[in-house]
């Protein structure tokens, strides 16, 4: 049985780590910065590119076109072509997502994927975008 003194001392003990965690800057993983990785594509109009992003269908993360955070989506036709699953043939092992990325018409766009479980309401743990610019036709 925890006498009253030990609890209290157990509870000053985690009070000082929190506090000693606090003044070095570390904070809950909800409110550190996300990663983020940034790719430059150049098209021209009626050209494609695919992205292939790695997911793991059993961690419950999938990757997502964010249309919110995309911006000028118009001049690009953006098709999700699913997961597929890796080649080991190994339960949970990490497999990978792919999108299908046409140019419609000359401009730029930013198009944010994001890796979430789409259950929770937290931020993603990662972000991919991917700039592209579309250049008129010669």
């Amino acid at each position: 049985m925890v006498t009253k003194r030990e609890f209290r001392r157990g509870k000053l003990a985690a009070s000082a780590v929190c506090s000693v965690l606090a003044l070095a800057g570390v904070a809950p993983a909800s409110a550190q910065v996300q990663p983020q990785t940034t790719q430059i594509v150049s098209l021209l109009p009626g050209e494609s590119t695919t992205i292939t992003l790695r997911e793991n269908a059993s961690t419950g993360y999938r990757w997502q076109l964010n249309p919110a955070r995309s911006t000028n989506l118009a001049i690009v036709h953006v098709v999700d072509r699913g997961y597929q699953a890796g080649q080991s043939g190994l339960i949970g092992a990490a497999g990978s997502h792919g999108w299908e990325i046409e140019a419609v018409s000359a401009g730029s766009a930013s198009i944010m994927f994001t890796f979430a479980r789409p259950w929770e309401h937290e931020p993603p743990a990662e972000t991919y975008v991917v700039q592209v610019t579309v250049a008129p036709r010669p």
